[in-house]
């Protein structure tokens, strides 16, 4: 397997993430609009990101965009584990949700590692 095929997965795996993550978002009411919204901005950017990511040389560039998904990635099992506590989602949700965002996050370390 070659690190283009594990880019691929990466995006794969976000946008699966994203396209799950709306019976989420469809569960918040609407007096939450701003933490849906932000979820919601954050998930689409952090795809966008990697698409940008990958098509850079510069490896300190590279770095920044990997680290800048990496934060929102951060704030995404926030609002999840906020959707969790205001009752938006169940324990279950919580649980498989959170499982699939965590191998997002390896995923991402392990090419944020590659760099170095």
């Amino acid at each position: 397997m070659n690190f283009k095929e594990d880019k691929f997965k990466l995006v794969t795996k976000i946008k699966t993430f994203i396209l799950e993550s709306e019976k989420i978002l469809e569960n918040i009411p609407r007096y939450d609009f701003y933490n849906r919204d932000k979820f919601r901005d954050d998930i689409t950017e952090v795809l966008h990101l990697v698409y940008l990511a990958n098509t850079i040389t510069n490896i300190e560039d590279k770095k920044k965009y990997q680290q800048d998904i990496f934060s929102r990635l951060s704030m995404i099992d926030f609002y999840l584990e906020r959707a969790y506590v205001y009752k938006y989602i169940s324990e279950k949700q919580l649980y498989n949700y959170s499982k699939k965002l965590e191998e997002i996050i390896k995923m991402t370390k392990g090419w944020m590692n590659s760099n170095e």
